[in-house]
């Protein structure tokens, strides 16, 4: 039990390196757009989805494209980093859209 807390802990904390990349600059650019258009949170959502993905695909896939060899030696696929990418954009839209 403890060992798979341990293991959760370090892949939580291996994720948590790869999105604090993307996560501080996508909303506050999504901040930045909402606060220009001066609209409903569906706006932020909205650019929260649209950014994450495109920041993701700058960062990781032109600009530090062998930092994956990193991730996949903790089990993280390429594949998997990007659904979680767009899990995450989803969540924030849908969490918003309600709001």
């Amino acid at each position: 039990m403890a060992l798979q807390i341990k293991i959760m802990n370090k892949n939580l904390l291996i994720l948590w390196i790869f999105y604090k990349k993307l996560i501080l600059p996508a909303g506050l650019f999504s901040l930045l757009f909402y606060f220009l258009f001066q609209s409903d949170p569906k706006t932020f959502g909205l650019s929260f989805l649209l950014i994450l993905p495109l920041l993701h695909y700058f960062i990781y896939e032109l600009r530090l494209k062998n930092e994956y060899y990193f991730y996949a030696n903790f089990g993280f696929s390429k594949l998997f980093l990007w659904i979680f990418t767009v899990s995450l954009g989803l969540t924030v839209k849908i969490i918003t859209y309600f709001l």
